[in-house]
């Protein structure tokens, strides 16, 4: 065990890399791979380089190692590096038809080339069930980072794997699992969808969500609308949580009951339930949907509700992954963080003012 290095002098300038590399007695090598957190130096050597060279005084400078970054990539790598884009519907193409997975992808695949990389689509097999064999593919292929789509059932009997993995979710995928991750703030859309109607003349509306979709965004949605019912003028209805919004009696009996004038739902489910009991939109009843892409997919013209910014999560998914794979930042990250991506309102045939 080599002595304690000195303690650094006042106002001199930082240590360089052999001379870190003097103080831990290791090559001025192995210092410039641990300070990049490269894997191929034992993880107790990194620890002991990097609390040398806190020790004396060494800060990265990040325009130089940015510029370095990208020299070392010319010489290194004539291709971009690959990012996967994993995805756990019932078929290979499924996450098509969802509008999160397809604005997360774009916004992704549109951003990955301005740092040097290049997103492809993956399939965990349905419901996940081809993990394994995925991760044996992405290993044998040296593809390190991952942004990790919202599956179609948020149920996840299969593991991918973490610990050779770099890992981006979008939305609340793998929710239990300590995850960097970019979403919409469903809080503040439903919000602003409930201040919106209020403004175009509504004051009873009513709130249609699957139970599923609801808890999979933590509650966000009922949390938002709860929130806006006591802060904005409006009334009091109680939400429609449902197992299945096919069913058409269920739907019945909560217009009676609450007789809104005006329901927030997240797409074409709860449009078309509405439509089933006989409600034309928006003569009788106005619907604004908390995400128009979706509805767009389901060929409803003009509708009124929140464009989520689902491209800029993408693209805002690369960039916390970019940063990832430059420190290679494997497995779950000590201290997680959610980035949220502000929606907008947009005006619509399916909620005019009144």
């Amino acid at each position: 065990m080599p002595p304690a290095p000195p303690p650094p002098r006042p106002n001199t300038p930082p240590p360089t890399l052999r001379e870190i590399a003097r103080s831990a007695g290791v090559s001025h090598t192995t210092v410039s791979l641990s300070l990049r957190n490269d894997p191929a130096i034992p993880a107790a050597t990194r620890e002991r380089v990097r609390q040398v060279a806190d020790h004396l005084g060494y800060h990265s400078n990040v325009l130089v190692s940015a510029l370095m970054t990208q020299v070392r990539l010319k010489h290194q790598r004539s291709v971009p590096e690959v990012v996967a884009y994993l995805s756990g519907g019932p078929t290979a193409d499924d996450w098509q038809k969802h509008s999160a997975c397809v604005g997360f992808f774009e916004g992704a695949r549109e951003q990955a080339p301005k740092l040097g990389m290049r997103v492809e689509p993956f399939w965990l097999g349905p419901g996940g069930g081809a993990s394994a064999a995925t991760c044996r593919m992405l290993r044998a292929r040296a593809i390190r980072g991952v942004l990790i789509a919202p599956f179609p059932i948020p149920v996840y009997a299969h593991e991918l794997d973490w610990p050779r993995l770099i890992c981006v979710g979008l939305g609340y995928v793998f929710k239990d699992h300590d995850l960097h991750r970019a979403t919409h703030n469903h809080f503040h859309g439903i919000f602003t969808a409930y201040e919106n109607l209020v403004r175009l003349g509504y004051r009873r509306i009513g709130l249609m969500l699957e139970s599923t979709q609801n808890s999979r965004v933590g509650y966000s949605w009922l949390g938002g609308y709860r929130a806006a019912q006591n802060m904005v003028d409006g009334a009091r209805l109680e939400p429609l949580l449902t197992v299945d919004p096919e069913e058409p009696s269920v739907t019945k009996a909560w217009l009676k009951r609450q007789r809104p004038d005006a329901v927030i739902g997240f797409g074409p489910k709860q449009y078309l339930a509405l439509q089933r009991c006989g409600c034309r939109i928006p003569a009788d009843i106005a619907f604004a949907a908390l995400d128009v892409e979706q509805m767009h997919l389901a060929n409803v013209a003009e509708p009124s509700g929140i464009n989520q910014n689902l491209s800029r999560i993408g693209a805002t998914a690369i960039d916390i992954l970019a940063t990832q794979l430059y420190h290679n930042e494997q497995g779950f990250p000590p201290h997680p963080v959610l980035s949220m991506i502000e929606g907008r309102w947009v005006e619509g045939h399916t909620a005019p003012a009144r």
